[in-house]
């Protein structure tokens, strides 16, 4: 989500809610304790957006250095779901054969 525009934590525990089948939400602690971590290891950095009206809040945007972790990630993560797929491959295909062969 930081990949495409600058966000405060309560938006990214709202948009991280839609990858979770139950649509269940993050508990914001618990987002705003991974963005200090990302923060520290320089994924992200964060400044003080103050406006007229209302508290200071934070913006969080990803880091030439969260970027490249985030296209390693995807790549990891590729190659994950290539394992996964062929896996559930031959599942289905034992699956089948076991079937076939107990209605014999």
């Amino acid at each position: 989500m930081l990949h495409c525009k600058e966000s405060h934590g309560y938006e990214l525990r709202d948009g991280l809610s839609g990858f979770w089948p139950s649509g269940d939400s993050f508990d914001l602690s618990t987002v705003y304790r991974v963005l200090r971590r990302l923060e520290q290891e320089g994924y992200i950095s964060s400044r003080w957006e103050t406006g007229s009206s209302g508290p200071a809040r934070r913006l969080y945007s990803l880091t030439p250095a969260g970027d490249s972790y985030l296209a390693w990630w995807v790549n990891d993560l590729e190659e994950m779901e290539k394992l996964v797929s062929r896996f559930m491959e031959a599942y289905r295909n034992h699956m089948s054969k076991h079937a076939e062969e107990s209605e014999s």
